[in-house]
């Protein structure tokens, strides 16, 4: 690999795998010789162990940097699939950092809290309060609308709810992960508590739009 080329994602996934089997063997290896009370063998393997722990951080820290910003956010997503509302609508404990997390003092509709929250997580420098309004988001410096939708990308619908793009399933649809919504239904099942975080199938005669996070 020549210094003027970027190391492909592939390649960066399969050196940090390398790299994390390799530490896991020399750990072991470490506390064996520490059993053995041997000094050189111990600052051997402690070298090793010292080593390959900065190359499993330097491969994490150029993945984290070689992959889209769309795609991390889609990652912490997928995450928290199956977070639920506890005690009351928009309510619980994970609903309710995710809201304050964006700005919120209380309870409130939180799907665009839920966009903030993975993109914030991804490192986005766009995401603000008014990420909480749907209808704002369109306006926010950072944000632009697509027509050419990739996973990751946030998608409004016509009934004032936005979710992110995980794929274009090619028949009509396309599948989401969505906060502040239930298993069936447009948005909610409940105005009680029960909605959560899901991945949903929606008709593209839905989508009111698609918006791409660029910072």
């Amino acid at each position: 690999m020549t210094a003027s080329r970027r190391p492909s994602r592939a390649f960066l996934r399969s050196s940090l795998a390398a790299w994390r089997r390799r530490l896991r063997f020399r750990e072991r290896r470490l506390a064996a010789a520490r059993r053995s009370g041997k000094r050189r063998r111990i600052e051997h393997w402690q070298r090793l162990v010292d080593k390959a722990r900065y190359w499993r951080d330097r491969r994490a820290s150029q993945l984290k940097r070689a992959t889209p910003l769309r795609l991390r956010a889609l990652a912490h997503a997928v995450e928290l699939v199956g977070v639920m509302e506890h005690g009351g609508n928009n309510a619980g404990p994970t609903v309710s950092r995710i809201i304050r997390a964006n700005g919120g003092t209380g309870p409130e509709p939180w799907c665009g809290d839920f966009a903030a929250f993975v993109y914030r997580l991804a490192g986005s420098r766009a995401v603000t309060r008014a990420w909480a309004s749907v209808r704002l988001l369109g306006y926010v410096a950072g944000v632009r609308r697509t027509r050419r939708p990739r996973p990751g990308d946030l998608v409004r619908f016509k009934f004032d709810h936005v979710g992110l793009l995980e794929h274009v399933n090619g028949d009509g649809t396309i599948t989401t992960i969505e906060g502040n919504t239930g298993a069936t239904g447009a948005v909610s099942d409940s105005t009680t508590g029960g909605d959560g975080v899901y991945r949903k199938r929606r008709s593209t005669s839905d989508v009111a739009d698609y918006l791409r996070v660029m910072r």
